[in-house]
């Protein structure tokens, strides 16, 4: 379920009270004491749109190169809960079968080259993890609350992983909605592409669905030998083979 980032007056009221609520009467066999508690929205989901030339980008990084690749999206906010991947572009990087690192001093000078149009929609990490899970690992939660620490209240920020199986990890920082989407909070979809859209109407009208039916299972016949054997006559498909081949037999 999407949770909150930010410990809004109402949720603090609520903590402490709660809090509060837990020590009266509390016992504590070691001497010390904890508290834990997560704060949830119901019914609360993100959409995040790709381009199609966006997908193929992020498809033909993750299947190309054999180690892992990042990459920076180009993002602009639909709606409330809407988000749009316009481009991937590719930042200088070393990588290894299971790491991107970054030299700050060349990414820096790479990210104030970009256009001020660009530069201003970089709202989006992605990386591969190759033939690995998508499952985050703590090097990207640390990376991600790095991140978060530099957001503005009314920014955002979109995190993917991606791997070859082309399955898919998103995150989501709404700082403007005080939100954290992860997950299955959110719904990736690619926008129409007219083409592609022309081209699966006319394959649907051309591949056509067939129906199984069941066939006679095959029955054993008892030869003089007293030996069980099947025989071609058993199978329909083979109804013809007497005529040409004989009784052909098989164990």
């Amino acid at each position: 379920m999407p949770r909150p980032i930010i410990l809004t007056d109402e949720i603090k009221k609520k903590a402490l009270d709660e809090f509060s609520t837990m020590l009266d009467g509390m016992k504590m066999s070691d001497g010390k004491l904890s508290y834990s508690k997560s704060y949830e929205y119901k019914d609360c989901s993100a959409i995040v749109w790709l381009t199609q030339e966006a997908y193929r980008k992020i498809v033909a990084l993750v299947m190309e190169f054999k180690e892992e690749v990042g990459w920076h999206g180009v993002v602009s906010r639909l709606d409330e809960n809407e988000f749009l991947i316009e481009d991937i572009v590719i930042y200088p990087q070393e990588v290894t079968g299971s790491t991107v690192n970054t030299d700050q001093f060349i990414y820096s000078e790479w990210l104030y080259s970009l256009d001020d149009e660009i530069f201003n929609k970089i709202r989006m990490q992605g990386h591969s993890h190759v033939n690995m899970s998508v499952t985050p690992s703590s090097v990207d939660s640390e990376h991600r609350s790095q991140i978060l620490e530099q957001l503005e209240s009314d920014m955002f920020y979109i995190f993917m992983i991606w791997n070859k199986s082309l399955s898919i990890h998103t995150l989501i920082y709404d700082m403007n909605r005080n939100i954290l989407y992860e997950n299955k909070d959110v719904y990736v979809h690619l926008l129409d592409d007219e083409t592609m859209k022309g081209f699966l109407a006319d394959a649907k009208t051309k591949v056509q669905k067939k129906t199984i039916t069941a066939k006679k299972s095959p029955t054993t016949k008892k030869s003089t030998k007293g030996k069980q054997v099947k025989t071609v006559d058993d199978f329909d498909e083979y109804s013809d083979w007497r005529e040409k081949y004989g009784n052909f037999k098989y164990n």
